[in-house]
């Protein structure tokens, strides 16, 4: 591996001027912190061009490489990811991501690992990184843009000239146009007959906690990158992210970090309780309350926090697992979220590839306990879940990782099909009204966009 170079820039504010051109190349990412309003989360990464392309099915994994050869093995993806992120080192250890791997692992990647045989209708990978050996991070705190390459060829050279200027031009937007009307994959009479069967598990000691969904697809025409900037504003998310796959294209709103990983550290925030963002700051405060107040949604938060200790614990050392937050609030654009923080210090014999392995996917979009209740989703949610409640994010040559929780997702399938999914947690208290209720609260926003 070459010596990388780094340049600080002036601060470029508005990224997506920055990404808007590099959608001309291949496999482009832009991960998008919404750092106006979550001054926690200060970096939006965008790359492109990547020099290995990792993506796997049921039976084989694929490596692609720049020069457009191919190598099908029967071997993990993960294991070869992590071999092949061997070759990538950085001494760069102040920044988030140094090059290395963008990209997303699909819920149903967990199913395999766990034995389902429930096949995707949807035909994309169910993992797919990018390996990049260049990117941009735009540090909004310190107010500085920053391009970090290896090998200075025509993107970085072009980059480099437009930065020098001063002269990204502004972003056009472009039209989309929806065909058709949203159907989910379920009647509200199916919904309230598996909500009936849930009960039942939950009444005969199968399970605590189901987290349960439908999906919802509309037909388009257009730009998908012209759909992401028009729904981000309504969700601002802090783990948002926008990728252009040739199989998929992946519009990313989420509110939820799945790990977060600095080399020696490993962070998780699961959430689980929700309330709808209302219309005044009394309505707000109202809703909050009844978060904090609720026993029912902090019981339903708390056995996930139990489930996620126990995931973080196979890969961290013995009694350094801890619950830093308990039953925090955090409000998004349309709901408030009862959020927990939990960490743990990694095992010195273990890595990241270890960690995810061992806690994917991630307890709060599975239910408890997590193997009985993916094999209660299979058995009740009509689809597999694709991309949706799988992971979004990277993983760095400088030993760091960041990785989200990937609800309020939009997929979109062959230029012509959007599908999102809706869902959330069903204990053995839930009213089935309030749960339906619930999975529309959440994805109102998108609905609303796309009607308009």
């Amino acid at each position: 591996m070459s010596k990388q170079q780094l340049i600080t820039y002036d601060y470029f504010m508005d990224t997506k001027n920055i990404f808007s051109l590099l959608r001309d190349y291949e496999w482009p990412v832009f991960l998008n912190s919404n750092y106006e309003k979550f001054q926690n989360e200060r970096y939006d990464i965008l790359t492109a061009n990547p020099m290995h392309k990792v993506y796997a099915y049921e039976n084989e994994t694929i490596v692609e490489s720049q020069d457009g050869n191919k190598n099908k093995v029967k071997t993990d993806a993960l294991d070869v990811l992590s071999e092949i992120m061997k070759n990538f080192n950085s001494d760069y250890s102040n920044l988030p991501f140094t090059g290395g791997a963008i990209g997303y692992m699909s819920y149903d990647l967990g199913g395999v690992y766990e034995g389902s045989n429930k096949k995707s209708d949807l035909k994309i990978p169910l993992m797919s990184f990018g390996v990049y050996d260049w990117a941009i991070i735009v540090d909004h705190q310190l107010e500085k843009t920053i391009l970090l390459y290896e090998k200075e060829d025509e993107i970085i050279k072009r980059l480099k000239k437009l930065f020098s200027n001063d002269c990204f031009p502004s972003y056009k937007p472009e039209s989309f146009n929806i065909l058709s009307p949203c159907v989910s994959n379920m009647s509200h009479d199916e919904y309230k007959n598996k909500f009936k069967k849930i009960q039942n598990y939950i009444k005969d000691g199968d399970c605590y906690q189901i987290n349960f969904s439908q999906r919802f697809c509309i037909q388009y025409k257009g730009d998908t990158w012209d759909i992401f900037n028009k729904v981000l504003p309504s969700y601002s998310a802090p783990y948002s992210a926008y990728m252009d796959f040739p199989f998929v294209k992946i519009l990313c709103f989420s509110p939820e970090r799945f790990l977060s990983y600095d080399g020696i550290t490993v962070e998780t925030k699961p959430i689980k309780g929700t309330r709808p963002v209302g219309d005044s700051e009394i309505q707000n405060e109202e809703a909050k309350n009844e978060l904090t107040s609720s026993d029912k949604e902090k019981a339903e938060n708390l056995m996930i926090v139990d489930l996620l200790r126990n995931d973080l614990g196979r890969n961290c050392e013995f009694g350094s697992v801890e619950v830093k937050k308990l039953f925090n609030i955090e409000t998004f654009s349309n709901v408030h979220h009862l959020v927990s923080t939990i960490q743990g210090k990694i095992d010195k014999e273990k890595n990241i590839y270890n960690l995810i392995k061992g806690c994917f996917p991630g307890g709060s979009i599975t239910g408890a306990p997590k193997i009985r209740a993916m094999q209660i989703i299979e058995e009740l949610e009509p689809n597999s879940r694709s991309i949706y409640c799988g992971s979004i994010g990277y993983i760095s040559s400088n030993g760091k990782a960041d990785l989200n929780i990937a609800i309020r997702t939009v997929i979109a399938i062959n230029d012509e099909s959007l599908y999102f999914w809706g869902g959330g947690g069903i204990v053995f208290d839930s009213e089935e009204n309030s749960e339906y209720k619930e999975t529309f609260d959440k994805i109102k926003p998108l609905i609303d966009i796309l009607k308009n």
